[in-house]
């Protein structure tokens, strides 16, 4: 099995797996090839949601600042939360939230280009990428504009470049400007 983390990510689990059952704890987020092993179910835990792996890869999501959200690249996977499970098909994803379970189709690729290297957002909400971006960067930053949170963008962003570089690149869709000074990045609205 093989687990890529993402930022602000911990994993736990044991030294050795025992009994029928190979557990661990996530806190963050997760890319996951699971190899399948008889006898020994994969489930990762989050929260209160567990999510069972019937020989896969996925993506889990769970950060403090948002949902959960589990997404599925191939293979089988039974989300649950309480009593209310679903299993996912490849191209679906969980979002697991206050009023239960949400499936829905979606493009895999915009939720698990961060392990290759990349952030892909099509129409994202600037909130959601500056949120995002700043904990990856490790950056807090602030609206000028009332309602510049609310701009939708498309861009296909290389993780590993200067944040500088990354800001440069949102600039060029005529909506937004940055003023960054040390590590506080103010968003300014066109």
């Amino acid at each position: 099995t093989q687990v890529w983390l993402n930022a602000e990510s911990e994993l736990r689990y044991p030294e050795q797996f025992a009994g029928e059952e190979r557990r661990v704890y996530l806190r963050g987020e997760a890319y996951f090839d699971v190899a399948k092993r008889e006898g020994q179910r994969f489930v990762v835990a989050l929260g209160g949601t567990e999510v069972t792996v019937l020989g896969t890869e996925f993506n889990v999501k769970g950060y403090e600042d948002g949902g959960m959200a589990t997404t599925l690249v191939e293979g089988s996977v039974a989300v649950r939360r309480g009593e209310e499970e679903c299993r996912l098909k490849p191209g679906e994803q969980a979002v697991v939230g206050e009023d239960g379970i949400a499936v829905a189709e979606v493009d895999t690729d915009l939720y698990t280009a961060w392990k290759d290297g990349y952030f892909i957002y099509r129409r994202a909400a600037l909130d959601d990428i500056m949120q995002e971006l700043a904990r990856w960067y490790d950056f807090t930053y602030f609206y000028q504009n009332s309602g510049v949170a609310d701009l939708n963008l498309t861009a296909k962003l290389r993780k590993f470049d200067q944040v500088e570089d990354v800001f440069e690149i949102l600039e060029m869709t005529g909506q937004v400007d940055f003023a960054v000074k040390n590590k506080t990045v103010t968003v300014i609205g066109k």
